[in-house]
C-alpha cells in the first residue's frame, strides 16, 4: 500500500512540474510573439500603394511605432523656412472640387462646382542621417513611422537606391 501511494504521490509531483514547465515556456513563446509583432513590417505594395498610404494616415495610430517599407521616387523640398523634407513617393490622380462664382446681371451669385482630375504626390516625408539618393532616384526606405509636429514621418533606418524601377504612377484599387 505504502509502496502504490509512493507511486501516487511522485506521479502526481511529476505531472505538476510539467505542467509548470509547459505554461512557463508558454509565456516565454507568448513574449516572443508579442515582440514579433512589434518588429512587424509594414510593406506598401504597388497594386494597393494608394490605399494602404490613405489608410496610414486616415488611421495613423494602428501603424505609428511600426516599421514602414515603401518604394517610390525621392524628392527633396524646402519650405518657407528653409527647411528640408526628404520624400518617397509615387504620383497618383485625385479629384479636387473647384468653385467658379460668376455674378451675374441681376447681382445674383452662380456658383457651378467643378470636379478636376489632378496629378498629386502619394507617399511619405522621411528623415535619414545617410547619404541622399539623387533627385527622382527609386528608392526603397525602411524604418519606423513616427508623428512629428502633427504630420507623420518615416524615420528611416535604411534609404537604398533601387535598380529596377516600379510604376511611377499608380490608381486606388477600391
Amino acid at each position: 500500500m505504502k509502496k502504490i501511494l509512493s507511486i501516487i504521490l511522485i506521479s502526481i509531483f511529476t505531472i505538476i512540474i510539467m505542467t509548470g514547465c509547459n505554461e512557463k515556456v508558454s509565456s516565454e513563446n507568448t513574449k516572443a510573439d508579442k515582440n514579433e509583432e512589434s518588429q512587424e513590417i509594414v510593406k506598401i505594395m504597388e497594386n494597393v500603394y494608394v490605399d494602404y498610404v490613405n489608410d496610414i494616415y486616415l488611421d495613423s495610430s494602428k501603424y505609428i511605432g511600426k516599421t514602414i517599407e515603401i518604394e517610390g521616387m525621392f524628392r527633396q523640398e524646402e519650405d518657407e523656412n528653409s527647411k528640408n523634407h526628404l520624400c518617397v513617393y509615387r504620383l497618383t490622380d485625385v479629384m479636387e472640387h473647384t468653385h467658379d462664382d460668376e455674378e451675374l446681371e441681376d447681382s445674383h451669385v452662380n456658383e457651378e462646382e467643378h470636379e478636376v482630375e489632378v496629378e498629386a504626390m502619394c507617399g511619405f516625408e522621411f528623415d535619414y542621417k545617410g547619404t541622399l539618393p539623387k533627385e527622382n532616384d527609386w528608392i526603397k526606405v525602411v524604418g519606423k513611422l513616427e508623428e512629428q509636429d502633427g504630420s507623420l514621418i518615416i524615420n528611416a533606418d535604411s534609404v537604398k537606391i533601387m535598380e529596377d524601377r516600379g510604376m511611377e504612377k499608380v490608381k486606388q484599387f477600391y
